[in-house]
């Protein structure tokens, strides 16, 4: 990570206390932030950021998952202002964005609220939250969660239900997901918090740099990837050609190489 070890730590914020992994603490360079998606943890990013060099990195199990402390208020909103509270207490006045799926809201949500603390903005398979998209996902039936059979096969029911959002044999990254969703006692809380958000109302509020990631395999999201592109005119857009829902994780390697590219092209450093 940066050519140096991540380190792990726990951090008292206004928004309650914070699991976050570190590097390049001492580096003299922008802050670059990664938000997982739910109900992922910061290890979702861990190949990637291993791959990235000269920035500082922070990487916060978000309020609620990981080893992080839950919020009062399951909002896209709280999460946000959980992450810039987590910024203030590192003393990181500003920083490049990167969220994928629920962390592409957070990352969203975070550059309409304090638009002059975010550099630059890459949202990866980051849905679009209008009325059409609230009235879509309205009574859907939960994605993360599987009812606990005696027998154990709600795990292998969990792990099937997995591999078909993946593009390839993926047991590592599979294994990962289950970990972080048998750890949560309402894996879907977040699906719930993404429902209720309304990304229309924070549109034309951030006019920096924009990379909207899409992946070509994440039956998700990517029907629907042109919406957030158009929400920002300014936006370049960067499709994996092998990726899935998992994308940070699947392809690292490629992911990496788009964020470092987009920064190298347009955003000022």
């Amino acid at each position: 990570m940066s050519g140096a070890a991540p380190e792990p730590m726990y951090v008292q914020t206004r928004s309650g206390r914070m699991h976050v992994v570190t590097s390049g603490a001492d580096i003299d360079g922008p802050c670059l932030v990664l938000l997982h998606q739910t109900p992922r943890s910061w290890d979702e990013f861990r190949d990637v950021a291993g791959l990235i060099d000269g920035y500082r990195i922070v990487i916060p199990d978000l309020p609620g998952y990981g080893a992080s402390e839950a919020p009062a208020e399951n909002t896209i909103e709280a999460t946000a202002t959980a992450v810039l509270d987590l910024l203030d207490t590192l003393r990181v006045p500003c920083a490049h964005l990167v969220g994928h799926h629920f962390g592409g809201l957070v990352a969203y949500q975070m550059a309409a609220e304090a638009p002059d603390r975010v550099l630059s903005l890459v949202l990866s398979s980051t849905p679009f939250i209008d009325a059409e998209e609230r009235e879509r996902r309205r009574g859907a039936a939960p994605f993360n969660a599987i009812p606990a059979r005696a027998d154990g096969d709600h795990l292998a029911a969990l792990w099937r239900r997995r591999a078909e959002y993946l593009t390839q044999s993926a047991p590592d990254v599979q294994a990962r997901y289950i970990r972080d969703v048998l750890s949560h006692s309402d894996p879907d809380r977040g699906t719930a918090a993404v429902s209720a958000y309304r990304s229309e109302d924070r549109l034309g509020r951030y006019p920096g740099p924009v990379l909207c990631m899409a992946s070509a395999r994440d039956k998700r999201a990517f029907p629907r990837h042109g919406q957030i592109m158009a929400a920002f005119p300014q936006a370049r857009e960067h499709v994996l050609g092998d990726g899935d829902i998992s994308s940070p994780e699947t392809c690292p390697a490629e992911f990496a190489r788009a964020i470092l590219d987009f920064h190298a092209q347009v955003v000022l450093r």
